[in-house]
């Protein structure tokens, strides 16, 4: 069960939308989210220019950058309640299970990143999630997509996403929309996945079981991989989509840099690359700026990473690279100690950049995904 230290859940609905959708239904809610998180404070003011961003970027990346050090104080108690769109999707044909998945997506995206190019879009999870007999929970994390925005430096951080996660737990164990579910098992992509591995961590076997996708032992994105992104103000980047955000908000440069940073050439089509550029979404200072990466001590459900062989973000290239003798997918298994070595799964797609759910490995993937759901 959800540990009694979690906030209370707020469960006034805003906004209730019902689609039909292949194999299932899905309904969209607006939830108001009560939590209290344990943030840091960061002694950054919001920067006046591009200049100050790139600078930035440029000292943390830096091999002997010590700018965390510099910036990064003690802890601010983040008091708050946000609106969080979520969409809950159930199968027309449920499997005996009832098992539902809470997708967390990463930086750079929103909860289009789990439904990507729609019905019949063969990097629609989704789709493959319902097939599958399953149902799944998508949401905007803060500070993207249809979900509040708040300070992108003091509010939105890994310890209030953490907690909003948890919330959404909560939620799903309480027979949303009259669904009863016997397992709640949590997948993440890249940011989204730390965010579990936080959650899991603070709260132990919240979940029944967790899949990390875009992700290796480090615990989170390298702060080397940063230049190849290119994180711009997104305001000023396009002030179209992004003129009414604060400039803690960031994006990717353009489409070059998000095929540095998010694509294998080769394992992908251009047509995707350019229509997740054309879809991308931010992050914030205060989420890049501050990551966490605390073992799980208390964990001890079953956990299955996913990430490409070419995976730059996390792997700088190359996934099968030696960490303590095994690659460093694999060792992401040090971050669960008390997790039991046949618990313990990992699955290499090649030719496939860090986004995962994007590349032409993606059915493939979403099989295995679902192959290791069907043997718990």
């Amino acid at each position: 069960m959800v540990s009694s230290r979690l906030a209370s859940l707020a469960f006034l609905v805003s906004v209730t939308v019902v689609n039909a959708v292949s194999n299932g239904h899905c309904t969209e809610t607006i939830l108001p989210l009560s939590i209290i998180a344990n943030n840091t404070e960061i002694k950054l003011s919001a920067p006046r220019s591009q200049m100050e961003v790139s600078d930035l970027v440029t000292r943390i990346s830096s091999l002997t950058s010590n700018l965390t050090s510099e910036i990064v104080g003690g802890p601010r108690v983040n008091n708050a309640t946000y609106r969080i769109w979520t969409q809950l999707c159930v199968p027309t044909k449920p499997d005996a299970s009832k098992t539902v998945e809470l997708a967390v997506h990463g930086a750079g995206f929103d909860h289009s990143y789990w439904n990507f190019g729609g019905d019949g879009s063969k990097y629609n999870y989704v789709e493959a999630v319902l097939t599958a007999g399953h149902s799944i929970l998508i949401y905007d994390r803060l500070g993207t997509g249809q979900s509040d925005k708040p300070d992108g430096i003091t509010e939105v951080q890994s310890p209030t996403e953490i907690e909003i996660a948890a919330q959404l737990v909560k939620y799903l164990r309480g027979s949303p929309k009259g669904n009863q579910f016997s397992r709640v098992i949590g997948i993440g992509h890249s940011f989204g996945s730390a965010t579990l591995l936080g959650l899991v961590s603070k709260y132990g076997d919240v979940l029944d079981a967790t899949i990390l996708t875009g992700f290796a032992v480090a615990g989170g994105i390298n702060y080397i991989s940063y230049p190849a992104i290119g994180w711009t103000i997104a305001s000023v980047q396009n002030p179209k989509r992004f003129g009414a955000l604060p400039s803690s908000y960031v994006v990717s440069e353009g489409v070059s840099n998000s095929q540095h940073f998010f694509f294998h050439y080769g394992g992908y089509e251009t047509a995707i690359l350019n229509a997740a550029e054309a879809m991308k979404s931010t992050a914030t200072l205060g989420e890049l700026f501050v990551q966490l990466g605390a073992p799980a001590l208390s964990y001890t459900k079953p956990v299955f990473v996913v990430t490409g062989d070419k995976d730059f973000a996390v792997c700088t290239g190359n996934c099968y690279q030696k960490f303590n003798g095994v690659n460093i997918v694999e060792a992401t298994k040090q971050v669960f100690p008390a997790v039991a070595a046949d618990k313990f799964s990992t699955w290499i797609p090649a030719t496939t950049g860090h986004a995962t759910n994007l590349h032409l490995s993606a059915p493939e993937t979403y099989g295995k995904i679902q192959q290791w759901i069907g043997k718990l």
